[in-house]
């Protein structure tokens, strides 16, 4: 069975991908396929949601199942997984919530050679400065890197910098000074 599929990225820019996938290739097999047509960083975790018709997240299907007999993305099919909905969203990376709309738009009994194809490509996502950091970062040895590049790399540079011991006791002093 193929399964054609419109994922669209939660994004202000418009960025669509019209695909062509085997139904029997994992999620997980989908999730490497798809990562590059969106420019993303592979080494993330993800996850498929069931979803109604309106988006609304339903249950999850992780990355890797926890239990036995649990459902995966390891374990799931394509098709398994569009059996009883024609909608689902896909979330990559946690941290920076890449957000996909991933909806079927038909099914063909009929199976082609290729496991995915493209069909039609709209826009692109926007670059990520956390992403870029970290790959421009990640060939640098820590134990070379500034303070200041390990605090970007980790994204701890918006954080406050902490107060000194001299600053706590004058902070400690004036606020004896009000009782």
């Amino acid at each position: 069975m193929e399964v054609y599929l419109r994922i669209i990225a939660d994004t202000q820019e418009t960025v669509i991908r019209e695909l062509r996938v085997k139904g029997s290739a994992t999620l997980l097999n989908f999730q490497q396929l798809a990562l590059p047509l969106f420019n993303l960083n592979e080494g993330e975790m993800g996850s498929f949601y069931y979803s109604t018709p309106d988006w609304d997240q339903g249950d999850e299907v992780p990355m890797f199942a926890m239990e036995d007999g649990m459902s995966s993305m390891e374990n799931t099919t394509i098709e398994d997984f569009f059996k009883g909905t024609a909608h689902g969203l896909y979330v990559y990376n946690f941290l920076d919530m890449n957000i996909f709309y991933v909806e079927k738009t038909k099914t063909e009994d009929e199976e082609g050679f290729e496991d995915f194809v493209v069909l039609s490509s709209v826009g692109e996502l926007p670059a990520n400065e956390t992403t870029e950091t970290t790959v421009t970062n990640s060939d640098k040895d820590p134990s070379r890197m500034s303070e200041a590049e390990i605090n970007a790399l980790y994204g701890l540079d918006d954080l406050e910098p902490k107060k000194s011991s001299d600053e706590d006791e004058e902070d400690d002093l004036r606020e004896d000074s009000y009782y």
